[in-house]
């Protein structure tokens, strides 16, 4: 049984109230409403009037059960209650969430398929050739989270901030390790760029999964790692890791407590992984800008809230032309970290 749509007009993009979303979300809300005039002209009107004529797809590089899948399930539910259309979820994690980026790619542009990517979508041509091209192929409709990681510190050692994990780095008395997911992953590149811009040399570890990461630590291989909120919480919370730094502009709702990796003295780290959606290149822009009016309004909904932060997401919707910036400088700065690195992925991960 096709779902019942609520009762909103399927041609024009509603913006609700969104009671929290920050101040600098909500201005740039406000300014890109200022499109939706131009969208009730013909012949924008009889394109929007029609969509989505059929049901959505939501193609997502990750395997069914993960955290990335369980969003964009909570993103589809939502969607398909407000345009009452069926959204289907299409895992596709096969050649390191490539396969994901193809199907997309070779899609019709009709607005009818999207991509759930996240920030390791733009770097990753530095690390290995694809079919496509994450800037040319695709056209960014919308932010809807970020994913920030802190610092965590095996908390027997002698390091209660960021100062003391730098002077004990650099120097001979204790051997420090930084640990990370495999290579080309989110906190891989965020511990690359930290031993990079901080010039000290930290023995590399990698470890497929945050809770392995964990494990390193609780059992004394490893000194400190990157991981998001739920794959520290608990070792935080009885004293068995100690959180130094979180990135990001701002402090984490998850523990406001630790200051931003900025605030303990390191420069560069005000980036959080983005979670966004993209079409393909050639779709329709008015159709793009519907679909992210559409994805503001399950942002700001109760149940996708809950999945966000039981994921370590923090809700942040972005509108299409300022998260393309956001893209096309994270392309810039993430496969300028990979090639300065000279990083590779593995075969055998």
């Amino acid at each position: 049984m096709r779902p019942r749509a609520r009762n909103v007009r399927a041609d024009v993009p509603h913006a609700p109230d969104v009671p929290h979303m920050p101040d600098r979300q909500r201005r740039r809300a406000l300014a890109w409403l200022g499109v939706l005039p131009a969208m009730l002209t013909s012949p924008a009107h009889a394109l929007l009037q029609g969509y989505p004529s059929q049901p959505l797809r939501l193609v997502v590089p990750a395997a069914e059960g993960s955290a990335f899948d369980a969003l964009a399930r909570a993103l589809a539910t939502q969607l398909q209650q407000q345009v009452g259309r069926e959204v289907g979820v299409e895992d596709r994690p096969a050649a390191n969430g490539m396969a994901a980026g193809e199907a997309v790619a070779r899609a019709p542009s009709d607005g009818h398929t999207l991509l759930l990517q996240q920030t390791t979508f733009v770097a990753q041509p530095a690390l290995e050739p694809a079919s496509y091209d994450p800037l040319r192929d695709f056209q960014p409709v919308a932010m809807v989270a970020t994913l920030p990681l802190f610092l965590a510190v095996d908390a027997r050692l002698p390091i209660y901030s960021i100062t003391d994990l730098l002077a004990q780095a650099r120097g001979e008395s204790v051997t420090v390790n930084c640990g990370s997911d495999i290579v080309g992953t989110w906190s891989h590149l965020v511990a690359e760029q930290f031993v990079r811009d901080y010039a000290f040399h930290a023995p590399h570890v990698a470890v497929r999964g945050e809770a392995g990461l964990v494990q390193q630590i609780l059992a004394g291989r490893m000194s400190a790692c990157f991981a998001c909120y739920p794959s520290v919480a608990a070792a935080a919370a009885n004293g068995q890791l100690r959180l130094l730094g979180v990135t990001g502009g701002a402090r984490s709702r998850f523990a406001p407590a630790v200051p931003t990796l900025r605030e303990g003295g390191l420069a560069g780290f005000d980036r959080s992984a983005w979670i966004g959606t993209f079409m393909p290149a050639r779709t329709p822009r008015l159709l793009s800008i519907r679909a992210a009016a559409e994805l503001r309004r399950a942002v700001a909904s109760g149940d996708v809230h809950a999945t966000l932060r039981a994921g370590g997401f923090e809700p942040e919707w972005d509108a299409p032309d300022t998260f393309a910036q956001t893209v096309r400088r994270d392309a810039t700065h993430w496969q300028g970290v990979i090639r300065q690195a000279d990083l590779r992925l593995d075969s055998g991960e």
